[in-house]
Parts: structure tokens; sequence; C-alpha cells
């Protein structure tokens, strides 16, 4: 088999020595064999005839598995990138036949062939007319120094220049499989755990503990000599035990029926572990990628709570929107995690909450009980709410909630137990729950029933929704060259006794149907079908979308008219969206049944769908029956509960609820064809009264920020959405639309109504504007004015102008004050007499100027201050308790910070006197044990 693969067929092969060819050899066979054993027997051959040297084993594995091989990058290429470089590669025509085939190889045709769908197959026949039979002997260690360059390049030049070195190097054939290693894809019907198997009986629980597959590949060189278990290691990642998924709460309470259970809330976030060694932090995902995006938002909450130096953490990581006391909707880390590693502002913070601990200072704790490793986590992580969490059904997370409100994990003594927390869960929108065998062991990538899943998509579908098919989208495999999935849209609601005119954007399909019913489908709708060529051509005007790439189809279905009613079913929960232009979409959306006898107008419209998530929680759930027993009868109507504090609100994001304007009468139509999108509103308005004010003088909004949007606005240039509206173009503050609307006209935007400004905006009217935005020809109020100098940004470089005005000072007394900073506080004791407030305010504004005038500066808050001076008549005695009862509780923390001198007004009034700053020690209102009582922790109340 192999000696003829292999050019000279000498006795000892080396690593490098090993022709490519004679793999290609091994994997075109296994995938011919039709026996698992033929494949498993064949794979076997390939290692004792070839890898015989130490490095070979890891040299071939690493092309076998590549999926598993994490000593590479990424290559940062999917099809369409890799298709791209291919043309380039090749140095063909992008309007060539063969670059067409490869740019659109899910599409079927005459010029796409009969391998459409499959892009390896696809590239191997372009290949074949561009390059020769004969291989050029490529070895396995030339194939991975190739690869590894391509990893490490970081251009798409560079890309393309290594994959033109292999096209010389190879034939068209081998290049088939090279791509189908880059896309990390074989398609050999073989598993990985039989690969592990025939490697080494001890592979795979090597593996599953280091997620290393060159530490496996050097440890178990030899098939013969079995390997003691190893444990884990912190900074090894470690495949993550897995739950067994069940039908229903009975089933699960059968399986483990006799132990001692645990039920948990199961969290909708990112199965993370964290390996703490010291300061050293790695975020592993389940499929054990490093995520240090992470560690920009929780280094210092992770090594600060964590008390020991070296742990493994079991866990999910989640946001915590702080504003709304609750966990954020799935599908905001990434999202939180860049705000964080910016440095914007936002009131969402990435939490984690761990649910296990594998690993304490030098020791493994996988070998001991859930309920052991539950008693060790509690000891070693210190809670911080909403960013550091731990679930145990003692304390944790339990404790942290608010009094009267569900548990986030209990015991359960009978599958009663389980029914009320599953039921709890599923009305409050969690993902649904895990029970576990609190006398079990942690087990890496077991499945075997010891933990067990419960959601609710397994056990009832929920509400049937009629959609409208709008769009589809080519497979791949074996439906490629096909309409494979279908873009669905809900309508806008229409007018009375009219149909409706425009569909929306609600979510993309394919599962729930059979080929049969599905090739049906897109045989029907095939005549209608009209190629979508982006961003040559525009959507059809009756369909609104966003044109995200996540959403773009490639086929429309001409005209609603044409098309078919699908009834869809997904998980109960929605989800707020920003690749379609419906306000949420589904989880998990599958098709029910084709409705042939529904006409096409009599699909679901927005609001309809809007209200059924109101009346349900924020679910598509109609009932409060979720499947638990056979017998249940359907309740009337959902059962209303305390909630979560996670959830307490709306279960729809507020700002993704769309305003009902159906009742709102135009006044002018100064906004037509104008598209609004408010980032922020003033406090003074709602979203909706700001949506109502739009429509009624003819124009409309959108809920999520799309190429549709003509105007975004926003009453501060702060918080991720405005960001993410200074990359879609210029930002315009609310006041012109309030300015607008008062004048009943449409103003023009001049450079004072501009948040922010687009380097397009920017050239139009740099004849016309500073650098500052203001006009050179238009009139100015003191208003404007005001808001002009507030605009202009401050310079990085203060402290290095603050520096060198005290070295270069000429006077010492331009100085005394220097890197002071004075917060004046007034009683409001002195601030009932009209007389002493007048005494008090001018003595203030001369001392301000004294300040300004000695080099200091006067602070409108305490953040910044180093003084806090107590402005007081002579006939006023102020005591610092009474200074204190007068901040919120978050400034009473600035107070206690013993760096922060609260004085006497006489302080300042003597320094003036004395030309000089006095010594701020005799003239303190801090109690002389104001000190020793924050070191002993103990509450600001101890002086009251």
């Amino acid at each position: 088999m192999a000696t003829s693969a292999v050019d000279g067929g000498g006795s000892s092969i080396g690593g490098e020595d090993i022709k490519f060819s004679v793999m290609v050899s091994l994997f075109q066979w296994i995938q011919k064999s039709k026996s698992s054993a033929q494949k498993r027997s064949k794979f076997r051959k390939f290692l004792d005839a070839f890898c015989r040297k130490p490095q070979d084993n890891f040299a071939a594995m690493r092309l076998i598995l590549p999926g598993l091989d994490r000593e590479r990058g990424s290559y940062g290429l999917k099809e369409h990138v890799l298709a791209t470089c291919l043309i380039d590669a090749l140095a063909m025509s992008r309007d060539s036949d063969d670059a067409r085939r490869l740019l659109n190889w899910r599409k079927g045709g005459p010029k796409t062939g009969s391998n459409a769908g499959n892009f390896s197959l696809v590239a191997a026949e372009v290949l074949q007319r561009r390059q020769g039979m004969a291989s050029a002997g490529l070895t396995i260690k030339e194939l991975n120094e190739f690869l590894d360059h391509l990893a490490s390049s970081e251009n798409r030049a560079e890309k393309t220049s290594i994959l033109s070195d292999l096209i010389r190097k190879t034939n068209a054939q081998e290049m088939k499989w090279i791509i189908m290693i880059i896309l990390k894809d074989l398609k050999l019907g073989i598993s990985e755990k039989s690969i592990f198997h025939e490697f080494h009986p001890d592979a795979e629980d090597l593996f599953n503990v280091t997620c290393d597959l060159k530490l496996v590949c050097e440890k178990l060189r030899d098939r013969s000599q079995r390997h003691k278990r190893q444990d884990i290691e912190v900074g090894k990642a470690v495949r993550p035990q897995l739950a067994l998924r069940v039908s229903n709460a009975s089933a699960a309470w059968k399986k483990l029926h006799g132990k001692e259970v645990v039920v948990e809330c199961k969290f909708d976030g990112d199965r993370i572990q964290i390996h703490k060694n010291n300061s050293d932090l790695n975020f592993f995902s389940r499929n054990f990628l490093d995520h240090q995006e992470y560690a920009h938002g929780m280094l210092d909450v992770i090594t600060q709570n964590i008390l020991v130096d070296k742990c493994i953490l079991d866990g999910e990581m989640l946001v915590w929107d702080a504003s709304m006391n609750r966990f954020a909707e799935f599908g905001s880390n990434q999202e939180i995690a860049k705000a964080a590693r910016e440095g914007l502002d936002s009131d969402r913070q990435l939490c984690y909450i761990a649910f296990d601990i594998l690993y304490v200072g030098d020791t493994s704790v996988i070998h001991r009980s859930l309920k052991e490793r539950q008693e060790i986590l509690q000891e070693v992580v210190k809670p911080i709410k909403g960013r550091l969490e731990i679930l145990v059904p003692n304390g944790g997370l339990n404790a942290h909630r608010p009094s009267g409100e569900p548990c986030w994990s209990i015991i359960a003594h009978s599958v009663d137990d389980v029914d009320k927390f599953f039921k709890e869960t599923v009305e409050n929108r969690d993902e649904g729950i895990v029970l576990k065998d609190l006398t079990s062991k942690w087990e890496p990538s077991d499945r075997s029933g010891k933990w067990l899943k419960l959601k609710p998509e397994y056990v009832r579908a929920g509400s049937d929704l009629d959609v409208l098919i709008i769009g589809g989208y080519y497979g791949s495999g074996r439906h490629g060259g096909e309409v494979a999935q279908f873009l669905v849209g809900l309508a806008e609601r229409p007018a009375p006794n009219t149909y409706p005119r425009r569909f929306i954007s609600f979510c993309r399909v394919g599962t729930g149907v059979s080929d049969e019913e599905r090739n049906t489908i897109v045989t029907r709708l095939k005549p209608y079908f009209r190629k979508y060529e982006y961003p040559k051509q525009a959507p059809p005007a009756f369909y609104q979308v966003t044109n995200n790439a996540k959403e773009r189809p490639d086929v429309w279905v001409e005209s609603p008219e044409k098309s078919i009613i699908v009834s869809i079913t997904s998980d109960i929960r929605t989800i707020r969206t920003e690749v379609f232009a419906a306000p949420y979409s589904l989880r998990f959306p599958r098709i029910d049944r084709v409705r042939y006898d529904k006409p096409w107008h009599e699909c679901l419209d927005v609001q309809s769908f809007v209200d059924l998530v109101h009346s349900s929680n924020g679910t598509t759930q109609r009932e409060a029956d979720y499947g638990i027993g056979q017998d249940h009868e359907p309740k009337a109507t959902i059962r209303s509960s305390r909630k979560r504090g996670k959830k307490n609100v709306s279960a729809v994001p507020s700002h993704f609820v769309q305003t009902d304007v159906s009742h709102i009468k135009g006044e002018t139509s100064m906004f037509s064809s104008m598209v609004f999108y408010f980032a922020n509103v003033p406090s003074s308005h709602t979203l909706d009264s700001m949506h109502k004010m739009v429509v009624e003088h003819g124009g409309s909004f959108s809920m999520n920020l799309n190429n549709a949007v003509t105007h975004c606005i926003a009453a501060e240039n702060r918080g991720i959405k405005f960001q993410a509206a200074k990359l879609h173009g210029d930002v315009i503050h609310c006041s012109w639309l309030f300015d607008c609307c008062l004048q009943k006209r449409l103003l023009p935007l001049q450079p004072k109504y501009f948040l922010f400004l687009s380097d397009s905006t920017k050239r139009k009217l740099e004849a016309e504007v500073d650098e500052y935005s203001d006009s050179f020809y238009s009139d100015l109020s003191v208003k404007d004015i005001r808001k002009l100098l507030s605009d202009i940004e401050h310079s990085e470089y203060s402290k290095t102008v603050e520096y060198y005005k005290k070295k270069y000072c000429p006077k010492d007394k331009w100085a005394r004050f220097h890197g002071c900073c004075i917060y004046f506080f007034i009683p409001e004791q002195c601030l009932k007499y009209s007389d002493c407030k007048a005494l008090v305010e001018l003595a203030t504004r001369r001392m301000k100027v004294e300040i300004s005038v000695g080099g200091g500066k006067v602070g409108g808050n305490l953040c910044h201050a180093t003084h806090v001076v107590v402005m007081s008549l002579p006939d006023f005695d102020v005591n610092f308790n009474e200074v204190l009862n007068s901040f919120s509780e978050a400034e009473k923390h600035v107070l206690y910070n013993t760096k922060l001198h609260v004085v006497r007004a006489r302080w300042l009034e003597d320094s003036f006197k004395e030309d000089q700053k006095l010594h701020e020690d005799s003239y303190s209102l801090k109690p002389s044990n104001f000190q020793m009582s924050i070191s002993e922790k103990r509450s600001v109340m101890y002086y009251l």
C-alpha cells in the first residue's frame, strides 16, 4: 500500500521523508472503506509503516485531526476568502467561469458543475484544469511548515503567495485534501475517538485532561506501553464534563433516584474554565480556546477575589446589567469584552459564575465528590455581586437574590421539587436546568448521566408562528446547488381591510422538514427566485432587511404574492438581533409544517408577535404547561410569579420593543423619507416619546442600526450604542429634533447640532467651520458658545502642563495651591436664611478666585477632590456627621478615603492671610479615630 506512494521505498523513513501523497492515499482509502473496522485498520497500518520516529506522530496526527491542533493559530480562511486567495494564486480573472465556480460554490446550475455545495470538490475541479496530475513530492514536514506560515501570515497577499507555492508543489488531488485540512473538515467517516484508540489506548484520556495533541503524541510513543492516567494541570485546558439531555423531570428523577441531587439554573452564556496561576489567567472555552479578550474586564476581579494562588474554576461567563439589576440577554459577552478592552463606560459588565472547582493550590480535586468541591468553592472564592458569583444551594448567588425570589440552586428531595424548579426557570426565560449527582466525581468529556440537562425546547415546542418565505440560501454537502434554508419575514401591520405592503426579515430556518418536503417547497418557489447580487442590486422594495452578511440571502422571492407561508416553532426564548430587521428573533427555529392552505397575506404581523411576547413574559410560550407530566391541563393565562432579580423587568429589552404608533396622527411631513435611530435619549424623554415625535412629522424609526438609517440621534456622547453610531456616520444631537418640532419646519444641520462628524461631513463643512465645529459665518448665542466650549476635549497632557506650571511659575503665591482640587460644601442650615446664604456664596466666590490665582483647581464633584472645604458662618458650628449625612452612599465611600481632607473654611482664610498653604490637621473635621474605624471595616454609622 504505502511503498508505492513513497519515492525510493527506503527501509528507514523519517518524518521529513514521508510524502504527503502517502497520506492522500490513506485519506482516500479510509473514505472509500465501508466499515469502521476497515477504516481503523488502514489507519493503524499507516502508523506502523510510516510513523517510526517520535516526531513523525505529531507531524501526521495534526494533519489527520486538524481541528484539535492548537500549536498552529487560526488560518483566517473560510470558503469565500479561501476562494478569493485561490483565484489570485492561480492568476485567474474574477470574471472567468472557474473564478465564478469558486466564489459561487454553493450554487447549482450549468456553470457550477455537479459538486456544488462541496468547496473542496469544486476547488479540485478548477485545479485539475490548471495543475498537472504528477506529484512534486511534497513531504508532510514541508506541508506543516507551509501551513505554519499560512496561519502566521497577517494579510491576504501573504496567504495568496503561500497558496501559490503550495499549488506549484502539489497536484490537484493533494490540493483538495490540503484545502480540507485548512477548513478542518476531512469528511473521513471515522471518529476522533477511533483515531485516538488506534494511536494509543490511553490517547483519548490524556487528551481530555490536557487538550494538547502534541503532548499526547510525544508521551505515548509506544502503543504497547500503558500510560498512567495523568491528572489535570493549571494552564492546560481540560475538556469539560457534559450533561446528558433528558426529555422531562420524571425521566431525570428516575435516572438519579436514590442519590443526593442538586438542581441548578442552566445559564445562557459561555462555558469557561478559568485557570489562575498567581497573576496569570487563562479563559478556556469548551473547545479549549483561550479567550484572552475576557482578561481586560475580569483580571482584577479574579486575582483579588480568588483566595489561592493556583486554581481551576468551571463556570459560565455572562454579562450583568447594573442599571437593570439582572443578567443581560444571550449574545452580548463579546460586545462587553470589547468595550472593556477599549475603556468604554457601560452599565453592563462581565460576570463569571463558578459552579465547580477542579484544582486548588497544588492539588487536583476532581476525584472528590461534587458536594465536597462545592464546599471548597465557597472557601476559595469571595463573591462580588454582578462580577464574580458562585452557584451553590446554601449561599453564593442564592444569598444575593432579593428576599422572596426563587433560588438559583436547590437540593431536590422529590420529582415535585424538580418540577417546580423547572417551571420557575422556564417562566423566567432561563435556558433550562441541570441536575447533578452530589456524590459524583468530575470526569472530563463525560456524558454518562452524572449530570442531566432539561431544556424547554426538548419538552414542548414554542407557539406556532406563521411566517412568509421571502428568500433562500444555497446549501452545502448533499444539499449543495439547491436552496436548503429560507429567510422568513413577518408582515408590517396593514391598514384595516388591506393586505400587508412590507415584510420584515425575522430569522432563517432550514430544519424540521424532510428532504422531500423541502424539495417540494423549492420546486414551487423556484420560478419566482431572483438572484441577489449584493451590493450591485438593492433588495425588493417590499422587504425590510438589514443587509447584514448573516442575513443576506442568495435569492429573493420576487414578490410576496408568489410565496408560501410556513409555520415555525423554536426554543421559547426570544433574543435581540442586529442581524434581522425585526426587533428580535428566535433561537433554534425549525419548520413545523407548510401552510399551503393559507394565502400569503395571512402571515403573522410584527405587532402581534410583540403582543404575544409581552403576554408570555418575553417568550413564545402561550401556556404555562411545559410538559412535565402527561396529563396536565393547559392553563388559560400565564401564571405571574415573582421573578429572579435578573429578569424582574420586561423580558424583551425595552430598546428592542417596537413602539406602537398606530394611533399617531401626522402634523407635518418634514421628516418624510427619513429613518431615525436613537443611540440614547435625554432623561426628560423616553424612547417611545422620541419615536412618536418622529412619526408625528412623517418620519420612521429603526430599532437597530442598519443601512436604512438616515439619521443617528443621541443626547450624549457616551455608551456602546453611541460608539456604534459613530462607526455608522454622523451623530446628531437631539436638540435638532426638538428645534425642528418646535418650529415645525426642517432646520438645516448646523455644526452646533452635531455630536460627532464623519470624515465625509467634515470635508463638506471644512470651508465653513473651524477645528472645533464653530461656524465662520453663523452668529452664536451665549448658549451656543457654552455648548461649543463644553465639547472641546481637554488636553491629554494636563499632568505635564501642571508640572511645568509649577516648575516655571515666577511667583510662589501663584503655585501655593498647586496639586489641590477643592470641593466646596455649603451645609443645609446656611442656605435656610437668605442673608446667610448670600454671605456664604459671596465668600465662596472670593475663595474660588484666590485658589485659581494660587494654582489650584475647583472641582464640581468628590471624585477628583483633594480637599472638602465646609463653608459656614461663625455662628454655625458644623460637625463631620452632618457633612457625612448630606452625601449619597457612593459619595460616602469617597469620604472614607483617609487622604481626602475635610476641613473648615478657616483653613483657606488663614492660608490666604499667611501667604502659604497651611497644614490641614488643625482645621480637620474628621474624627481622630476615623482611620482606625475604617481599618476595622466598621460602618460609618459607628459615629452617628
